[in-house]
């Protein structure tokens, strides 16, 4: 298990990172965005999971290329790669 690798980017006011997988189980770990911070992503390929890392309120959604996740402010949360060369796009809100 790797980190997930990051590419930031920024067009017009578009801004944002794209993260490459290169391996299954590769990560995202966890981290957190406050209030009007947060992101939209983008499974470009393969399948990622995007887990809640509050016992409390756990939560993981599972997606694959071509589905979006408006994923709320102020929880944290990771990423990790279900199948090898998965790539998502991250969106920032706000």
């Amino acid at each position: 298990m790797a980190d997930a690798i990051p590419t930031p980017y920024e067009i017009n006011s578009l801004k944002g990172t794209y993260y490459e997988f290169p391996k299954k189980e590769d990560i995202l770990g966890g981290h957190y965005h406050s209030q009007g911070q947060g992101h939209i992503t983008i499974v470009q390929s393969g399948c990622v999971a995007i887990k809640s890392l509050y016992l409390d309120q756990a939560w993981e959604k599972v997606g694959k290329a071509g589905d979006v996740f408006d994923l709320p402010d102020e929880q944290w949360h990771e990423i990790v790669a279900l199948e090898d060369n998965s790539k998502i796009l991250n969106i920032q809100k706000g």
